[in-house]
Protein backbone atom coordinates (compact mmCIF):
# COMPACT_ATOMS: atom_id res chain seq x y z
CA UNK A 1 0.00 0.00 0.00
CA UNK A 2 1.42 3.39 -0.95
CA UNK A 3 1.38 6.44 1.27
CA UNK A 4 -1.51 7.91 -0.71
CA UNK A 5 -3.56 4.81 0.10
CA UNK A 6 -2.80 4.82 3.82
CA UNK A 7 -6.06 5.35 5.76
CA UNK A 8 -6.23 8.57 7.77
CA UNK A 9 -5.68 8.52 11.52
CA UNK A 10 -8.84 8.64 13.64
CA UNK A 11 -8.56 10.12 17.15
CA UNK A 12 -11.65 11.10 19.12
CA UNK A 13 -11.05 12.31 22.68
CA UNK A 14 -13.32 11.01 25.39
CA UNK A 15 -15.27 13.79 27.07
CA UNK A 16 -13.79 14.69 30.43
CA UNK A 17 -17.22 14.25 32.03
CA UNK A 18 -17.13 10.58 30.99
CA UNK A 19 -13.73 9.97 32.57
CA UNK A 20 -15.29 9.46 35.99
CA UNK A 21 -16.60 6.12 34.74
CA UNK A 22 -13.00 5.00 34.12
CA UNK A 23 -11.35 6.55 37.19
CA UNK A 24 -11.08 3.29 39.18
CA UNK A 25 -11.80 -0.39 38.72
CA UNK A 26 -14.90 0.04 40.90
CA UNK A 27 -16.28 2.91 38.81
CA UNK A 28 -15.44 1.04 35.61
CA UNK A 29 -17.22 -2.15 36.63
CA UNK A 30 -20.24 -0.33 38.09
CA UNK A 31 -20.97 1.38 34.76
CA UNK A 32 -21.38 -1.77 32.68
CA UNK A 33 -24.83 -1.46 31.13
CA UNK A 34 -26.67 -4.60 30.09
CA UNK A 35 -29.85 -5.99 28.65
CA UNK A 36 -31.44 -8.84 26.74
CA UNK A 37 -33.24 -8.84 23.44
CA UNK A 38 -35.11 -11.99 22.49
CA UNK A 39 -35.34 -13.06 18.84
CA UNK A 40 -37.15 -15.78 16.94
CA UNK A 41 -34.88 -18.80 17.11
CA UNK A 42 -35.99 -20.48 13.87
CA UNK A 43 -33.72 -18.54 11.46
CA UNK A 44 -30.70 -19.00 13.75
CA UNK A 45 -30.95 -22.67 14.77
CA UNK A 46 -29.98 -25.95 13.17
CA UNK A 47 -32.25 -28.90 12.42
CA UNK A 48 -31.64 -30.40 15.87
CA UNK A 49 -32.69 -27.15 17.57
CA UNK A 50 -29.18 -26.12 18.61
CA UNK A 51 -27.88 -22.63 17.88
CA UNK A 52 -26.22 -22.29 14.49
CA UNK A 53 -23.14 -20.49 15.76
CA UNK A 54 -21.73 -19.69 12.33
CA UNK A 55 -25.02 -18.14 11.27
CA UNK A 56 -25.24 -16.11 14.48
CA UNK A 57 -21.68 -14.83 14.06
CA UNK A 58 -22.44 -13.87 10.46
CA UNK A 59 -25.65 -12.12 11.52
CA UNK A 60 -23.97 -10.17 14.31
CA UNK A 61 -21.03 -9.25 12.07
CA UNK A 62 -23.39 -7.96 9.39
CA UNK A 63 -25.46 -5.98 11.91
CA UNK A 64 -22.75 -4.60 14.19
CA UNK A 65 -20.77 -3.48 11.16
CA UNK A 66 -23.28 -0.63 10.87
CA UNK A 67 -21.91 0.96 14.04
CA UNK A 68 -18.24 1.89 13.54
CA UNK A 69 -18.03 3.22 17.11
CA UNK A 70 -18.22 -0.36 18.41
CA UNK A 71 -14.93 -1.14 16.70
CA UNK A 72 -12.99 1.47 18.66
CA UNK A 73 -10.96 1.12 21.82
CA UNK A 74 -9.55 3.62 24.30
CA UNK A 75 -5.92 4.69 24.04
CA UNK A 76 -4.51 6.57 27.06
CA UNK A 77 -2.73 9.85 26.49
CA UNK A 78 0.93 10.07 27.60
CA UNK A 79 1.30 11.42 31.15
CA UNK A 80 -2.45 12.02 31.20
CA UNK A 81 -2.04 15.23 29.20
CA UNK A 82 -5.52 14.73 27.74
CA UNK A 83 -8.45 12.42 28.26
CA UNK A 84 -8.09 8.95 26.69
CA UNK A 85 -8.89 8.81 22.98
CA UNK A 86 -11.18 6.55 21.00
CA UNK A 87 -9.14 4.97 18.20
CA UNK A 88 -9.89 2.11 15.76
CA UNK A 89 -8.97 -1.32 17.10
CA UNK A 90 -6.96 -2.77 14.24
CA UNK A 91 -7.34 -6.27 15.73
CA UNK A 92 -11.12 -5.89 15.96
CA UNK A 93 -12.88 -9.22 15.42
CA UNK A 94 -16.59 -9.22 16.15
CA UNK A 95 -16.53 -12.98 16.69
CA UNK A 96 -14.28 -12.43 19.72
CA UNK A 97 -17.04 -10.37 21.34
CA UNK A 98 -19.79 -12.99 20.91
CA UNK A 99 -20.05 -15.78 23.48
CA UNK A 100 -22.34 -18.81 23.49
CA UNK A 101 -23.81 -20.16 26.72
CA UNK A 102 -24.12 -23.90 27.18
CA UNK A 103 -27.52 -25.38 27.95
CA UNK A 104 -31.02 -23.96 27.69
CA UNK A 105 -32.50 -21.24 29.88
CA UNK A 106 -35.79 -19.51 30.69
CA UNK A 107 -36.58 -15.81 30.55
CA UNK A 108 -37.29 -15.14 34.22
CA UNK A 109 -36.40 -12.40 36.71
CA UNK A 110 -33.84 -14.76 38.23
CA UNK A 111 -32.09 -15.44 34.92
CA UNK A 112 -31.95 -11.94 33.44
CA UNK A 113 -28.54 -11.06 34.88
CA UNK A 114 -27.14 -14.41 33.79
CA UNK A 115 -28.59 -14.09 30.28
CA UNK A 116 -27.15 -10.58 30.00
CA UNK A 117 -23.71 -11.82 31.02
CA UNK A 118 -23.64 -9.53 34.05
CA UNK A 119 -21.66 -12.06 36.08
CA UNK A 120 -18.94 -12.37 33.45
CA UNK A 121 -15.55 -10.73 34.17
CA UNK A 122 -15.46 -6.98 33.41
CA UNK A 123 -14.89 -5.90 29.83
CA UNK A 124 -11.23 -5.45 28.86
CA UNK A 125 -10.20 -1.79 28.97
CA UNK A 126 -7.87 -2.16 25.97
CA UNK A 127 -10.56 -3.62 23.69
CA UNK A 128 -13.87 -2.35 22.27
CA UNK A 129 -16.14 -2.10 25.29
CA UNK A 130 -19.01 -4.42 24.41
CA UNK A 131 -19.85 -8.09 24.19
CA UNK A 132 -22.81 -10.40 23.65
CA UNK A 133 -23.86 -13.71 25.18
CA UNK A 134 -26.19 -15.87 23.06
CA UNK A 135 -28.42 -18.38 24.86
CA UNK A 136 -31.08 -20.80 23.69
CA UNK A 137 -34.41 -20.51 25.51
CA UNK A 138 -36.78 -23.34 26.37
CA UNK A 139 -39.52 -21.96 24.11
CA UNK A 140 -37.24 -22.11 21.06
CA UNK A 141 -36.39 -18.42 20.97
CA UNK A 142 -32.86 -17.09 21.41
CA UNK A 143 -31.79 -14.57 24.05
CA UNK A 144 -29.03 -12.19 23.03
CA UNK A 145 -27.64 -10.71 26.22
CA UNK A 146 -25.52 -7.64 25.62
CA UNK A 147 -23.12 -5.58 27.70
CA UNK A 148 -22.01 -2.10 26.75
CA UNK A 149 -19.93 0.20 28.88
CA UNK A 150 -21.57 3.53 29.62
CA UNK A 151 -18.60 5.48 28.21
CA UNK A 152 -19.45 4.07 24.77
CA UNK A 153 -22.84 5.78 24.86
CA UNK A 154 -25.86 6.63 26.99
CA UNK A 155 -29.22 4.84 26.80
CA UNK A 156 -30.54 7.01 23.97
CA UNK A 157 -27.35 6.40 21.98
CA UNK A 158 -27.62 2.66 22.64
CA UNK A 159 -31.27 2.48 21.58
CA UNK A 160 -30.52 4.44 18.41
CA UNK A 161 -27.74 1.91 17.78
CA UNK A 162 -30.19 -0.94 18.29
CA UNK A 163 -32.36 0.59 15.58
CA UNK A 164 -29.33 0.73 13.28
CA UNK A 165 -28.42 -2.95 13.77
CA UNK A 166 -31.99 -4.16 13.20
CA UNK A 167 -34.24 -3.86 10.15
CA UNK A 168 -37.94 -3.05 9.64
CA UNK A 169 -38.32 -6.09 7.36
CA UNK A 170 -37.18 -9.73 7.51
CA UNK A 171 -34.83 -9.18 4.56
CA UNK A 172 -31.77 -7.38 5.97
CA UNK A 173 -30.66 -4.17 4.34
CA UNK A 174 -27.06 -4.22 3.07
CA UNK A 175 -24.49 -2.81 5.46
CA UNK A 176 -22.82 0.22 3.87
CA UNK A 177 -19.06 0.14 3.56
CA UNK A 178 -17.29 2.29 6.12
CA UNK A 179 -14.43 4.64 5.35
CA UNK A 180 -11.13 3.00 6.39
CA UNK A 181 -9.39 4.73 9.29
CA UNK A 182 -6.54 3.71 11.55
CA UNK A 183 -5.17 4.31 15.02
CA UNK A 184 -2.07 6.46 15.53
CA UNK A 185 1.12 4.42 15.60
CA UNK A 186 1.89 5.66 19.10
CA UNK A 187 -0.07 7.28 21.91
CA UNK A 188 2.54 10.06 21.98
CA UNK A 189 0.74 11.75 19.10
CA UNK A 190 -2.65 11.92 20.85
CA UNK A 191 -2.04 15.38 22.41
CA UNK A 192 -0.97 16.66 18.99
CA UNK A 193 -4.11 15.33 17.29
CA UNK A 194 -6.22 16.74 20.13
CA UNK A 195 -4.62 20.18 19.83
CA UNK A 196 -5.07 20.30 16.05
CA UNK A 197 -8.74 19.26 16.33
CA UNK A 198 -9.36 21.82 19.07
CA UNK A 199 -7.80 24.66 17.07
CA UNK A 200 -9.93 23.78 14.04
CA UNK A 201 -13.07 24.05 16.16
CA UNK A 202 -12.30 27.62 17.28
CA UNK A 203 -13.84 30.42 15.19
CA UNK A 204 -10.86 32.71 15.84
CA UNK A 205 -7.61 32.96 17.80
CA UNK A 206 -9.22 35.34 20.28
CA UNK A 207 -12.19 33.04 20.79
CA UNK A 208 -9.86 30.08 21.26
CA UNK A 209 -7.83 31.95 23.86
CA UNK A 210 -11.00 32.82 25.79
CA UNK A 211 -12.30 29.25 25.55
CA UNK A 212 -9.05 27.78 26.85
CA UNK A 213 -8.95 30.01 29.92
CA UNK A 214 -12.65 29.53 30.59
CA UNK A 215 -11.78 26.39 32.56
CA UNK A 216 -9.62 26.93 35.67
CA UNK A 217 -6.04 25.77 35.31
CA UNK A 218 -6.29 24.14 38.75
CA UNK A 219 -9.11 21.90 37.55
CA UNK A 220 -7.06 20.90 34.51
CA UNK A 221 -4.12 20.05 36.76
CA UNK A 222 -6.31 17.96 39.06
CA UNK A 223 -7.65 15.98 36.12
CA UNK A 224 -4.15 15.31 34.87
CA UNK A 225 -3.08 14.27 38.36
CA UNK A 226 -6.05 11.95 38.67
CA UNK A 227 -5.11 10.19 35.44
CA UNK A 228 -1.61 9.53 36.76
CA UNK A 229 -2.54 8.37 40.26
CA UNK A 230 -4.98 5.62 39.41
CA UNK A 231 -2.54 3.02 40.74
CA UNK A 232 -2.74 4.70 44.16
CA UNK A 233 -6.53 4.59 44.08
CA UNK A 234 -6.40 0.89 43.25
CA UNK A 235 -4.02 0.32 46.15
CA UNK A 236 -6.49 2.00 48.52
CA UNK A 237 -9.36 -0.08 47.10
CA UNK A 238 -7.46 -3.30 47.79
CA UNK A 239 -6.10 -2.12 51.14
CA UNK A 240 -9.52 -1.14 52.49
CA UNK A 241 -11.40 -3.92 50.71
CA UNK A 242 -13.82 -1.39 49.22
CA UNK A 243 -15.16 -3.68 46.50
CA UNK A 244 -17.71 -5.35 48.77
CA UNK A 245 -19.26 -2.06 49.89
CA UNK A 246 -19.14 -0.30 46.49
CA UNK A 247 -20.29 -3.27 44.40
CA UNK A 248 -22.82 -5.11 46.58
CA UNK A 249 -24.97 -7.95 45.18
CA UNK A 250 -28.07 -6.73 43.36
CA UNK A 251 -31.49 -8.11 42.53
CA UNK A 252 -33.03 -7.59 39.09
CA UNK A 253 -36.64 -8.21 38.13
CA UNK A 254 -38.94 -7.13 35.32
CA UNK A 255 -42.57 -6.94 34.22
CA UNK A 256 -44.57 -5.74 31.22
CA UNK A 257 -47.57 -3.43 30.86
CA UNK A 258 -49.64 -2.02 28.03
CA UNK A 259 -47.83 1.15 27.01
CA UNK A 260 -50.83 2.94 25.51
CA UNK A 261 -53.09 2.36 28.51
CA UNK A 262 -50.39 3.51 30.92
CA UNK A 263 -49.61 6.61 28.84
CA UNK A 264 -53.29 7.62 28.72
CA UNK A 265 -53.53 7.25 32.49
CA UNK A 266 -50.51 9.54 32.88
CA UNK A 267 -51.92 12.07 30.40
CA UNK A 268 -55.15 12.21 32.40
CA UNK A 269 -53.02 13.58 35.25
CA UNK A 270 -51.25 16.01 32.87
CA UNK A 271 -48.07 14.00 32.95
CA UNK A 272 -46.04 11.81 30.62
CA UNK A 273 -45.38 8.10 30.87
CA UNK A 274 -41.95 8.98 32.25
CA UNK A 275 -43.52 11.19 34.93
CA UNK A 276 -45.83 8.34 35.93
CA UNK A 277 -42.90 5.91 36.16
CA UNK A 278 -40.90 8.29 38.38
CA UNK A 279 -43.85 9.05 40.65
CA UNK A 280 -44.80 5.38 40.97
CA UNK A 281 -41.20 4.50 41.86
CA UNK A 282 -41.39 7.02 44.73
CA UNK A 283 -44.56 5.39 46.05
CA UNK A 284 -43.34 1.82 45.50
CA UNK A 285 -40.76 1.97 48.29
CA UNK A 286 -41.29 2.56 52.00
CA UNK A 287 -42.03 6.23 52.61
CA UNK A 288 -39.74 8.53 54.58
CA UNK A 289 -40.44 11.45 56.89
CA UNK A 290 -38.20 13.55 54.64
CA UNK A 291 -39.87 12.33 51.45
CA UNK A 292 -38.43 10.29 48.58
CA UNK A 293 -36.08 11.59 45.89
CA UNK A 294 -35.44 10.03 42.49
CA UNK A 295 -32.83 11.08 39.95
CA UNK A 296 -34.28 11.60 36.48
CA UNK A 297 -32.04 11.63 33.38
CA UNK A 298 -32.83 14.43 30.93
CA UNK A 299 -31.39 13.95 27.45
CA UNK A 300 -29.80 16.90 25.68
CA UNK A 301 -29.42 14.86 22.51
CA UNK A 302 -31.14 15.95 19.31
CA UNK A 303 -32.59 13.35 16.98
CA UNK A 304 -29.96 11.27 15.15
CA UNK A 305 -27.14 13.17 16.93
CA UNK A 306 -24.47 10.54 17.64
CA UNK A 307 -21.42 12.78 17.85
CA UNK A 308 -21.62 13.07 21.64
CA UNK A 309 -21.78 9.60 23.12
CA UNK A 310 -23.12 10.66 26.52
CA UNK A 311 -25.38 13.69 26.51
CA UNK A 312 -27.54 13.34 29.62
CA UNK A 313 -27.97 15.47 32.71
CA UNK A 314 -29.54 14.28 35.96
CA UNK A 315 -32.06 16.22 37.98
CA UNK A 316 -33.11 15.29 41.50
CA UNK A 317 -36.90 15.14 41.78
CA UNK A 318 -38.51 15.32 45.22
CA UNK A 319 -41.69 13.63 46.37
CA UNK A 320 -43.14 14.88 49.65
CA UNK A 321 -44.10 12.22 52.21
CA UNK A 322 -47.63 10.87 52.10
CA UNK A 323 -48.56 12.39 48.73
CA UNK A 324 -50.89 10.25 46.61
CA UNK A 325 -49.77 9.07 43.18
CA UNK A 326 -52.44 11.17 41.45
CA UNK A 327 -50.95 14.31 43.00
CA UNK A 328 -47.35 13.22 42.59
CA UNK A 329 -47.45 12.71 38.80
CA UNK A 330 -48.13 16.41 37.96
CA UNK A 331 -45.61 17.48 40.62
CA UNK A 332 -42.91 15.33 39.02
CA UNK A 333 -43.87 16.84 35.68
CA UNK A 334 -43.49 20.36 37.06
CA UNK A 335 -40.00 19.73 38.43
CA UNK A 336 -38.69 17.90 35.35
CA UNK A 337 -40.05 20.50 32.91
CA UNK A 338 -38.53 23.32 34.97
CA UNK A 339 -35.13 21.64 34.83
CA UNK A 340 -35.42 20.90 31.10
CA UNK A 341 -36.34 24.49 30.26
CA UNK A 342 -33.94 26.06 32.75
CA UNK A 343 -36.71 27.90 34.57
CA UNK A 344 -36.46 28.61 38.27
CA UNK A 345 -38.76 27.08 40.86
CA UNK A 346 -38.62 27.06 44.63
CA UNK A 347 -35.78 25.11 46.24
CA UNK A 348 -37.02 21.60 46.90
CA UNK A 349 -36.20 19.84 50.18
CA UNK A 350 -34.00 16.75 50.03
CA UNK A 351 -35.53 13.41 50.89
CA UNK A 352 -34.15 9.89 50.87
CA UNK A 353 -32.56 9.30 47.46
CA UNK A 354 -33.42 5.78 46.28
CA UNK A 355 -31.97 5.67 42.75
CA UNK A 356 -33.06 6.78 39.30
CA UNK A 357 -36.00 6.17 36.97
CA UNK A 358 -36.41 6.75 33.26
CA UNK A 359 -38.02 5.48 30.09
CA UNK A 360 -36.48 5.30 26.62
CA UNK A 361 -38.95 4.44 23.83
CA UNK A 362 -37.70 2.12 21.13
CA UNK A 363 -39.81 0.87 18.20
CA UNK A 364 -43.55 1.00 17.56
CA UNK A 365 -43.37 -1.76 14.95
CA UNK A 366 -41.57 -5.08 14.57
CA UNK A 367 -37.81 -5.10 14.10
CA UNK A 368 -35.66 -7.91 12.74
CA UNK A 369 -32.09 -8.93 13.50
CA UNK A 370 -30.61 -10.53 10.39
CA UNK A 371 -34.05 -11.86 9.44
CA UNK A 372 -35.00 -13.04 12.93
CA UNK A 373 -37.95 -11.21 14.48
CA UNK A 374 -37.14 -9.35 17.70
CA UNK A 375 -39.68 -10.61 20.24
CA UNK A 376 -38.76 -8.60 23.31
CA UNK A 377 -36.29 -6.10 24.74
CA UNK A 378 -35.37 -5.92 28.42
CA UNK A 379 -32.76 -3.31 29.40
CA UNK A 380 -31.25 -3.23 32.89
CA UNK A 381 -30.90 0.06 34.80
CA UNK A 382 -27.42 1.57 34.49
CA UNK A 383 -27.47 2.46 38.15
CA UNK A 384 -25.10 2.61 41.08
CA UNK A 385 -25.12 -0.93 42.57
CA UNK A 386 -25.65 0.69 45.97
CA UNK A 387 -29.00 2.17 44.91
CA UNK A 388 -32.09 1.11 46.78
CA UNK A 389 -34.46 1.06 43.82
CA UNK A 390 -33.76 2.05 40.20
CA UNK A 391 -36.13 1.66 37.27
CA UNK A 392 -35.52 1.52 33.53
CA UNK A 393 -38.37 1.14 31.06
CA UNK A 394 -38.57 0.86 27.29
CA UNK A 395 -41.37 0.47 24.78
CA UNK A 396 -41.52 -1.98 21.91
CA UNK A 397 -44.58 -2.79 19.80
CA UNK A 398 -46.96 -1.18 22.27
CA UNK A 399 -45.53 -3.00 25.29
CA UNK A 400 -43.96 -1.18 28.22
CA UNK A 401 -41.10 -3.32 29.54
CA UNK A 402 -40.04 -2.25 33.03
CA UNK A 403 -36.84 -3.49 34.66
CA UNK A 404 -36.03 -2.85 38.31
CA UNK A 405 -32.72 -3.21 40.14
CA UNK A 406 -31.72 -2.73 43.76
CA UNK A 407 -29.48 -4.02 46.51
CA UNK A 408 -30.07 -7.72 47.17
CA UNK A 409 -30.33 -7.10 50.93
CA UNK A 410 -33.63 -5.28 50.29
CA UNK A 411 -36.97 -6.72 49.18
CA UNK A 412 -36.68 -5.45 45.62
CA UNK A 413 -39.35 -7.82 44.33
CA UNK A 414 -41.93 -6.45 46.78
CA UNK A 415 -41.24 -2.89 45.65
CA UNK A 416 -41.37 -3.96 41.99
CA UNK A 417 -44.73 -5.65 42.55
CA UNK A 418 -45.96 -2.48 44.22
CA UNK A 419 -44.72 -0.40 41.28
CA UNK A 420 -46.57 -2.60 38.81
CA UNK A 421 -49.75 -2.55 40.90
CA UNK A 422 -49.72 1.24 41.21
CA UNK A 423 -49.55 1.74 37.45
CA UNK A 424 -52.11 -0.98 36.70
CA UNK A 425 -54.57 0.39 39.27
CA UNK A 426 -54.22 3.92 37.95
CA UNK A 427 -54.87 2.73 34.39
CA UNK A 428 -57.86 0.64 35.50
CA UNK A 429 -59.39 3.56 37.43
CA UNK A 430 -58.98 5.86 34.44
CA UNK A 431 -60.66 3.32 32.16
CA UNK A 432 -63.53 2.80 34.61
CA UNK A 433 -64.12 6.55 34.78
CA UNK A 434 -64.55 6.86 31.01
Amino acid sequence: MTDTQTPPVSVDLMRTLDEKHMATSLAFEAMHTAGVFVVDGAPLTQADGSIDRDRVIAAVTQSMGRIPELGKRLMPSPLGLTAPAWVPDEDYDIAQHVHFADGIDDLTPESIKRLAGVNRPPLARNKPLWDMTVTRLNDGDIACGFRLHHVVGDAKWAFDSLTLVTDPDPVPEPTPESTPVRAPRTSLTIPVHAAVAWVREQPSLRAGWAEYWRKPIVKRAKRMGGRNTRFLKEWVIRRKNLRESYLPPTTVTFFSLDASTSARAAAKLRGSLNDLLVAAAMRAVDDDDLGIDVFVPVSRRTKHDRQIRNHVLLTRVHGAPGVELTELVPEVRRQVVAFSRGTEIETMPEGRAIGYATIVPWADHKRYLAGAEVRNLIALPASDPRDEFSVFASTYEGVLNVTVAGRAELDVQRSADRLQQLIEDLAANRKAAE
